[in-house]
């Protein structure tokens, strides 16, 4: 697992294996609100809280949905999810951190 820092932006971005989505997340507090906590370690990357991305909503439920956890450079999808790896958890593809 490699990270690379950049500064000024404040974000994490990895292209999901799940959904196929690039999740982009704010890591940053200057920068505003929504915000994960990143735990810095780039070799075991820990984020908080989850990441629920969704796509439109039909009769009240969300088309398609990517709900995970990323502890200790794993990403842990929870079963609400609706793509394939739905209740699996997996190694984390390299992930890019541009942190301030």
């Amino acid at each position: 697992m490699r990270v690379i820092f950049e500064p000024e932006i404040g974000t994490v971005e990895f292209t999901c294996p799940g959904c196929g989505w690039t999740h982009i997340l704010n890591v940053d507090p200057k920068h505003g609100k929504p915000r994960w906590t990143f735990n810095g370690d780039i070799d075991m990357p820990t984020l908080s809280p989850s990441i629920d991305a969704t796509t439109a909503f039909r009769n009240g439920k969300p088309r398609s949905r990517c709900h995970s956890f990323v502890r200790d450079g794993r990403i842990e999808f929870l079963g609400d999810s609706t793509h394939v790896l739905a209740g699996q958890t997996v190694e984390l593809p390299e992930i890019l951190a541009r942190v301030g």
